[in-house]
């Protein structure tokens, strides 16, 4: 391993950690529990939105390493644009294609909160409140900056054995929260006398996903 992939993964990890200690401020603090069932509002969703742009910002730490000329103006909100700094970097892009859309998907939202402090509309007075689709997105760009942290490191063959498995098991989870984000999107069209079988396949998908990331 080069002292350049040491460097990376050191600061991976350590940004990462920081990432995490917000999160657990978010379940250990009375004062910060959810307004509702998958509803954030004041301080607890202005958290969530600092944790995508820290997360965003990890994400571009680990693109721009491998790029030999560190260009400040490059922007990362496309396709077009991941594609270029991947080929600067001298690696192939198409196994990162799969990790597109949810890295476009972040890079825009944090523009939205950085730039427009998250409002929706040029005359909105109030933000949206924190719902279940921020927080199924959210959970994917976790496991899609992780995924593309190990991609690169497959790239570049810096990865282990371990890492290389924690890669398979974050393709499988997230293509299993895609099926659950199905599922939620189903839910309001699922007739009564159904819902109580419904919700227990979000049970079952849920579990499959955490029995995928954390094995025993």
């Amino acid at each position: 391993m080069t002292t350049k992939d040491e460097l990376l993964k050191t600061r991976f990890l350590l940004n990462m950690g920081r990432i995490n200690g917000l999160v657990r401020l978010l379940y250990s603090n009375e004062a910060l529990k959810p307004a509702g069932l998958f509803q954030s509002e004041g301080v607890r969703a202005d958290i969530l939105r600092s944790i995508v742009v820290f997360l965003h910002a990890t994400f571009e730490v680990v693109l721009r390493s491998r790029i030999p000329k560190p260009n400040k103006s490059l922007s990362f909100y496309s396709r077009t644009d991941l594609d270029k700094a991947l080929t600067l970097s001298g690696i192939d892009a198409k196994p990162f294609a799969p990790l597109y859309a949810p890295l476009t998907q972040m890079a825009k939202r944090r523009k939205r909160i950085v730039h427009e402090a998250d409002f929706s509309g040029r005359t909105d007075v109030l933000s949206e409140a924190w719902g279940v689709a921020d927080d199924w997105q959210l959970i994917m760009w976790f496991m899609t900056v992780e995924a593309f942290y190990y991609q690169l490191r497959i790239s570049v063959n810096a990865a282990s054995v371990v890492e290389r498995t924690r890669f398979e098991r974050l393709g499988k989870a997230m293509r299993s929260h895609v099926d659950f984000g199905n599922q939620l999107l189903a839910f309001p069209k699922v007739p009564p006398e159904l819902q109580r079988e419904a919700l227990q396949k979000f049970v079952v998908t849920l579990k499959s996903i955490v029995a995928t990331l954390n094995p025993t």
